[in-house]
């Protein structure tokens, strides 16, 4: 079972009320499984933070960085390692 350590990063870190923290997903698991599953975990605010209504990655709005590479695929597969560290960046927007 892969170990992920996640980093929160921007708005997300008030939300969850941590910076980051170690979550161990089921094989086989993609980022998609991961993301869905913090979301059922922090709420819907911090759903909407990553996620549209039907579930799919914001990825206009959110980076994610997977073992120090950028990923835009919720297939993403966590499996195959022990540790993974995954970053994940809401983009804040302003002017």
């Amino acid at each position: 079972m892969p170990r992920v350590k996640v980093n929160y990063l921007g708005i997300l870190p008030p939300m969850v009320s941590r910076n980051g923290e170690y979550v161990e997903v089921e094989e086989p698991a993609t980022l998609g499984d991961l993301i869905r599953g913090l979301g059922l975990r922090y709420g819907e605010k911090f759903r909407c933070s990553l996620q549209h209504a039907d579930g799919s990655l914001i990825w206009g709005d959110v980076a994610i960085v997977v073992d120090g590479h950028p990923v835009h695929d919720v297939d993403f597969p966590l499996s195959g390692k022990r540790e993974i560290e995954i970053a994940l960046i809401p983009m804040i927007e302003g002017g």
